[in-house]
């Protein structure tokens, strides 16, 4: 047997290595795309402005990171504006501890980064602002080198997830105080994971407690979805926001694994044909209120439902065509996830200290979705706190740069997976520092 942990659904357009323009695109942006997000698989926020102020932004949603917020806010842009923000992720203590001796912290403290960029103009002197954009959506991942086995051997444990979307949307200002927003999607997502590849052991009293280790390789998806907006104005200061996104189904595949079976005689085999379903781009609603306190000071407020639940139920991996005639013609590997909805809780406030100069800062809150029974350190998002600062500066007319950061409190989570051979002692421990800057231009 072969234990397993993930991945996502039914494609539309088939894998990303079919269009192998559009998967070059993604990588440019993703790069190795932040491997720790935050509220379940999703970032807290995008762009400098959403992240300073905790995302909170559903209600602010003023430059081109609306098309992944809240596309109504596209209307605030007045003529053009260009966004292009950098992120670099640190892990500050996220390790894994078991019952076989293992207390090992992340090989790489760099846990991912990537690049975000945001284009968006008036149609003419209408209603109409368009804009599109490339944005990492969020992921999940690790690296453990050379830790010990149940099986007596020292192998290596790893696991990167990533999904990031290209995003086009039309915003229309209805009136003076309504505007509706739409941006349509195209998602990409891709898996590669090692769970003890070089290790192989057979229980000839129990074959159900054999292992073969693996290697899954260059898994991807490509699939069409789209997120609504509103904005309504209600008076001078205060601003109400509503977004809504459906599930999207993710299927990757294009995938090899490697599979090793030395312990049955028959070396590493490799199946050529593999598919992986179970881990989505969950449904999404949220509200959000911005309240302009006074002229210097802007406070922003809003709550999101993921619906986790129907999104991450259980993963299945399929592998079929094996390189070597003796070895199974098909392997299923099903691992349950079971994972619960979070209710997402954020503020932030944005304060004017110059007429050139802006301070921010906030807090976002939502609960692990993990059920503990199915933990794993290849997917350990089980940061619940996260608290936020920010800073932005008017270069000149045009131009102005913006930062943030964000720190995500640490927590540490003691389970018991029996699908995973880690024992019932087993220990995830997360803590992370996700840095942004961005630079923007208005014109």
């Amino acid at each position: 047997m072969i234990l397993t942990y993930r991945i996502a659904g039914d494609g539309r357009c088939g894998g990303a290595s079919q269009f192998p323009w559009l998967q070059a695109v993604f990588l440019l942006g993703l790069l190795s795309t932040p491997c720790d997000a935050n509220n379940g698989l999703n970032l807290i926020g995008f762009g400098a402005e959403s992240i300073g102020m905790a995302g909170s932004d559903l209600a602010v949603a003023r430059d081109t990171s609306a098309l992944s917020t809240n596309p109504a806010g596209l209307t605030q842009i007045r003529n053009s504006m260009l966004n292009t923000t950098a992120a670099a992720v640190f892990a500050l203590d996220v390790r894994h501890r078991d019952d076989y001796g293992n207390d090992e912290m992340v090989s790489d403290k760099l846990l991912g980064g990537g690049v975000s960029l945001g284009y968006a103009d008036r149609i003419s002197s209408s209603q109409l602002v368009w804009g599109i954009g490339l944005f990492a959506q969020g992921g999940s991942g690790v690296e453990y080198k050379d830790i010990n086995t149940p099986f007596g051997t020292r192998d290596d444990l790893s696991s990167r997830f990533r999904i990031g979307k290209l995003s086009s949307g039309l915003s229309w200002a209805v009136n003076d105080v309504l505007s509706l927003g739409a941006a349509l999607e195209l998602v990409y997502s891709d898996l590669e994971q090692k769970v003890f590849p070089n290790t192989s052991f057979v229980s000839p009293s129990n074959p159900t407690d054999s292992f073969f280790g693996y290697e899954l390789k260059d898994m991807n998806d490509l699939t069409p979805g789209f997120r609504l907006g509103a904005r309504y104005q209600l008076n001078e200061r205060v601003s109400l926001g509503m977004a809504y996104a459906p599930k999207t189904e993710l299927t990757l595949e294009d995938g090899t694994m490697n599979v090793d079976m030395s312990a049955i005689g028959l070396g590493k085999v490799r199946y050529r044909d593999v598919r992986a379903k179970g881990i989505d781009k969950p449904q999404e609603l949220g509200a959000g209120i911005a309240l302009q306190a006074t002229d210097e000071l802007l406070v922003a407020m809003e709550v999101n439902w993921i619906d986790w639940s129907a999104a991450v139920r259980r993963s299945d991996i399929t592998a079929s065509d094996p390189d070597n005639p003796a070895a199974p013609n098909r392997l299923d590997l099903r691992t349950q996830q079971n994972w619960r909805d979070q209710y997402v809780f954020a503020v932030g406030s944005a304060y004017d200290l110059t007429s050139r100069t802006v301070l921010r800062c906030g807090y976002n809150y939502a609960r692990n979705p993990i059920p503990d029974g199915h933990l794993s350190p290849l997917l350990s998002t089980i940061n619940q706190h996260h608290l936020t600062l920010g800073a932005g500066y008017q270069l000149s007319k045009a131009w102005r740069i913006d930062g943030a950061m964000e720190y995500d409190l640490p927590e540490t989570v003691s389970y018991n997976n029996k699908e995973l051979p880690f024992g019932p002692g087993a220990k995830e421990t997360a803590e992370v520092l996700n840095l942004y800057v961005e630079l923007g231009g208005n014109w």
